[in-house]
């Protein structure tokens, strides 16, 4: 199985250092590490069983959009979109309903991470008809509980639950079902996900000569936070951007579900069993690029004014503790 991480701040070798890893809680959240984690344990069993034919990306941007696909794996056997959760525990998936289950009683989560995961593979969809593709099956999604601790009881859920000792098997049954697309599909597929091409619709959809509206550029896209994706993926608007984003004309106003195809998408960070793909040999322009922000080693003003405040909170608690020690010593002594 051909693995292509698209991780932020991994090193060379697809580790993660101390510096990297609290940028990464202070961008993405402190749960963060976890998820990385999560994903390692996934892909790992993945491996075991999936030797050729598929291709997984890791927490994949769609095109230039706001939008990062934990684990995407692509193959003769269709598109999938895996979400692989840390969580503990004893949880009940019933429908697009997730919850904690506590003495018999449910207790509905914070983050529903089945709607998301269905919302993720919707988008996926959208993503590839936009570049023209005309999907054989539609992109299933599937969680994937990482821990053996973690325990889900399903009622026809949302998107396929897999719990983490039948992940091998999961992944087996893979290997053995029908064939959906064929090596050539698999590859255009891959292709396109990492080199969406732009869209054409402003040619096929051009109104009559003489009343031509004004054509809005595309914003540059400049870095994902991960706040406004969550905004995006719970927007009480979400579902209709999700059914109109594969029939979007090209001159419409810009929209969530907008996935900016006129600008590069991130490079690779990390390819294991690489595939390179060929350079552009002209790059492209950019257009409308907004100013970045400065960075500090590679972390923004605030990012570093919040590691300077735990950083001088740990050095009081320090102190503290060290005078705490030191009273009764001195006042022990003649």
């Amino acid at each position: 199985m051909k693995i292509i991480d698209q991780t932020p701040l991994l090193d060379a070798n697809g580790q993660l250092s101390m510096m990297n890893r609290a940028q990464g809680m202070l961008k993405y959240g402190f749960s963060w590490p976890a998820n990385l984690q999560a994903q390692e344990k996934v892909i790992a069993l993945l491996n075991k069983a999936i030797e050729k034919n598929h291709t997984l990306f890791r927490n994949q941007r769609l095109g230039a959009s706001e939008i990062i696909v934990p684990l995407i794996l692509i193959g003769s056997s269709g598109i999938f979109v895996l979400d692989a959760t840390p969580l503990k525990g004893f949880y009940r998936a019933r429908g697009e309903e997730w919850g904690t289950v506590s003495n018999g009683r449910f207790q509905p989560a914070s983050i529903n991470i089945l709607s998301r995961t269905a919302k993720l593979a919707k988008i996926l969809q959208v993503f590839f008809e936009r570049q023209g593709f005309k999907l054989t099956a539609p992109v299933e999604a599937v969680l994937l509980a990482a821990d053996p601790g973690m325990h889900i009881e399903s009622q026809r859920p949302a998107v396929r639950v897999v719990m983490s000792d039948a992940i091998e098997r999961f992944a087996a049954g893979l290997v053995a079902s029908r064939l959906v697309y064929n090596p050539t599909e698999v590859g255009e597929l891959v292709e396109r996900l990492q080199r969406p091409i732009p869209s054409r619709r402003a040619e096929e959809t051009a109104p009559p000569a003489g009343n031509t509206p004004q054509v809005r550029e595309q914003p540059s896209f400049i870095e994902a936070e991960p706040s406004r994706m969550q905004s995006i993926l719970n927007s009480p608007k979400s579902d209709a951007l999700i059914e109109k984003g594969g029939e979007q004309p090209f001159l419409q106003e810009p929209s969530d579900m907008d996935f900016a195809l006129d600008e590069e998408p991130s490079p690779t960070v990390l390819v294991r069993n690489p595939y390179t793909p060929e350079e552009d040999a002209e790059p492209r322009p950019l257009k409308s690029i907004a100013p970045k922000p400065k960075r500090y080693f590679g972390m923004l003003s605030w990012q570093i004014a919040v590691l300077a405040f735990v950083g001088i909170c740990w050095c009081v608690a320090l102190a503290a503790v060290s005078v705490f020690w030191l009273i009764p010593t001195l006042q022990a002594q003649p």
